[in-house]
């Protein structure tokens, strides 16, 4: 278990996320991270996932579960996370909004790389690990080309003397595919099947 933030630095590191914008942040805390986890696993989708990017001004990002073993405890811990697809594998960013620690789920994934994944509703075995060195590098500049808050963030970690996770989570078996995106150009997003 970390040693509790103060209010004050867990109300900058919102006001950092939500890029000054902290109205919209409406779930919040730990009740608000227990509502969030529990509509994630029953429907796919992350309130405060959302309410960020509405913040940011950005696209809604795919979240999933991730449940770790505690590292001093043993038992299982979930946080709800907004994901990337590289490759095979997913990737999540443990910036705790830049704050000066990294979050919980890295020490929990240093000490026991064993995790499940819950993905649009299905459960998920897997590895994760949190890449370094020249990896690191190149996956940064991969993810950054998708997560358009990840400079961000590691420029506000850096201030802190750290270097923001980048976690690779292999799944131990299938993941079911990105959901499409709906085309703009008709009525309900449904292709035209007139000829």
């Amino acid at each position: 278990m970390s040693t509790p933030q103060p209010s004050s630095d867990r109300r900058a590191r919102m006001r950092f996320s939500a890029h000054g914008r902290t109205w919209i942040i409406v779930l919040r805390g730990g009740w608000g991270r227990a509502v969030d986890r529990w509509l994630v696993r029953w429907t796919g989708v992350s309130a405060i996932t959302w309410q960020y990017a509405t913040a940011a001004g950005r696209r809604y990002t795919p979240t999933l579960l991730l449940t770790t073993i505690g590292a001093r405890s043993g038992r299982l811990r979930t946080s709800a996370l907004p994901f990337f697809r590289i490759d095979s594998d997913l990737v999540v960013v443990g910036s705790n909004g830049g704050g000066p620690s990294d979050p919980n789920w890295c020490a929990n994934l240093r000490a026991d790389p064993h995790c499940w994944l819950r993905v649009r509703r299905r459960l998920v075995p897997a590895t994760g690990r949190i890449v370094e060195g020249v990896e690191r590098d190149e996956l940064f500049e991969r993810l950054a080309t998708v997560h358009l808050g990840l400079r961000r963030y590691q420029e506000q970690a850096s201030t802190h003397g750290r270097a923001v996770p980048l976690v690779r989570l292999s799944p131990l078996g299938p993941v079911p595919p990105p959901r499409r995106r709906r085309s703009r150009s008709q009525p309900g997003g449904r292709p035209s099947t007139s000829s």
